[in-house]
């Protein structure tokens, strides 16, 4: 699933504002992607996860939701992202999981 997972409050994940007084959860990176996985954010409507996002894209890479849950998914629709779907990990495990993509230039970002 990952090329290697970034940890909460890692130097990585500091210069985009994953960190433990914002969010709980895990992302990584694969192919010019941070995938997120599960994430919950420990300060709702604060603007952390638009910040989050606004961190990855400036840093050049895109956004991937994985099977999200029903407010991730609102966020990821109004955010522009693009809906696929695909095996998650294809190596371990085929089964098919809704996927949200918002490549680097994709330039429709809504406010959460």
């Amino acid at each position: 699933m990952f090329d290697y997972p970034i940890y909460l409050d890692t130097p990585e994940a500091c210069e985009i504002g994953f960190t433990s007084d914002k969010f709980e959860g895990y992302i990584g990176r694969q192919n010019g992607y941070i995938v997120i996985s599960s994430i919950t954010s420990l300060q709702p409507k604060r603007g952390h996860l638009n910040e989050l996002f606004a961190n990855i894209q400036g840093k050049g890479w895109g956004i991937k939701v994985t099977n999200p849950l029903p407010v991730m998914e609102a966020i990821c629709k109004k955010k522009g992202f693009t809906l696929t779907q695909g095996p998650v990990e294809p190596e371990i495990c085929d089964d098919i999981v809704d996927i949200y993509i918002l490549k680097v230039e994709d330039t429709k970002n809504g406010d959460t």
